[in-house]
């Protein structure tokens, strides 16, 4: 049996979990990935290591996640339902386990014509939901076919994440997809980019109202901004990202627009540690990576390791 993941350790013991976007080259640049790994993988308890964001063809992110893990990142591996089939997927799944990726992260993925390859079909064979109830019936020992045929193996131990959506315009309905997507079997939610956090904070009191079973543990997304365009375009083009007023204040007041994007955003860290019902953050520092350990810093948010299992303490 794989040992307990640092992530899935840190959400257990209940520690602030810090996790970091790690986007794949488009190329076969290895150096590019571990270079990047190298920064987040000391400051943070994983990466989330894209696949093909914005439908642009990039490295897979199972080899890059396997680059990453050499040079010292926890990866969590995206996968999306965009590209791939349900044979596939579990191709991948169970591949991953075997390479020692263990934390995953379903999403449905960017339609391809914003990508490089507008003309290529889409599979969507499932949905989220579908991978999702894929996934905890790889790990349960079973493959997810009518059968329910059973593994001739080990199964891959799997930390199973999905995507939410505080902001949502409807908090009811995106509260009953949370609910649909724990019972799935999600471990761990990660959001969409959030600069509002009293409507983040109105969704969490939503949330206690609710009749779910169990408390989802919420890595709330925040990402430092380089500069007032980059607000500006966000908070225009970027689906379920809003720049609310006061930030986007201080961005058109600032002198130096990238100082006062570290500021905002620890600010906004500082905020998330101290919030009752948030599990951790996801940093989105896009091309940035160089930025998140000084924005960590500034957050006071050394990250909390947990303490060596048993096992490792043997290795040791």
């Amino acid at each position: 049996m794989a040992r307990p993941t640092l992530l899935e350790r840190a959400l257990g013991e209940e520690r602030f979990a810090v996790t970091a976007e790690l986007g794949p080259p488009k190329s076969a640049d290895g150096a590019h990935v571990q270079e990047r790994a190298r920064v987040l993988g000391r400051v943070c308890h994983a990466v989330n290591v894209t696949d093909n964001q914005r439908a642009q063809s990039r490295m897979a992110p199972l080899a890059a996640g396997r680059l990453a893990l050499e040079a010292g990142a926890e990866p969590v591996i995206q996968l999306t339902v965009r590209d791939r089939n349900r044979l596939a997927l579990t191709a991948d799944l169970l591949g991953a386990s075997a390479l020692g990726l263990h934390n995953t992260l379903s999403m449905r993925g960017d339609p391809v014509h914003l990508g490089n390859h507008p003309e290529a079909a889409e599979v969507r064979d499932l949905d989220t939901l579908g991978l999702l109830r894929l996934q905890a019936a790889l790990r349960d020992g079973n493959f997810a076919n009518e059968a329910g045929e059973t593994l001739a193996g080990s199964p891959p131990h799997l930390v199973i994440g999905a995507t939410a959506h505080p902001l949502a315009d409807d908090p009811d309905v995106e509260i009953q997809k949370i609910a649909a997507k724990m019972a799935a079997g999600a471990d761990f939610f990660q959001t969409q980019l959030c600069y509002d956090l009293e409507r983040l904070d109105a969704f969490l009191e939503r949330l206690r109202a609710s009749d779910l079973p169990a408390w989802p543990r919420l890595l709330v997304g925040v990402g430092p901004l380089k500069s007032l365009r980059m607000a500006r375009h966000m908070h225009d083009n970027v689906w379920g990202v809003e720049i609310p007023p006061p930030v986007m204040g201080r961005m058109e007041d600032a002198y130096n627009e990238r100082e006062e994007g570290l500021a905002v955003c620890a600010e906004l860290l500082r905020r998330l540690r101290e919030t009752p019902g948030v599990a951790g953050a996801h940093i989105m520092a896009i091309a940035w990576e160089e930025a998140v350990p000084e924005l960590l810093e500034r957050a006071g948010l050394g990250m909390e390791r947990p303490a060596p299992s048993t096992s490792e303490r043997a290795v040791r």
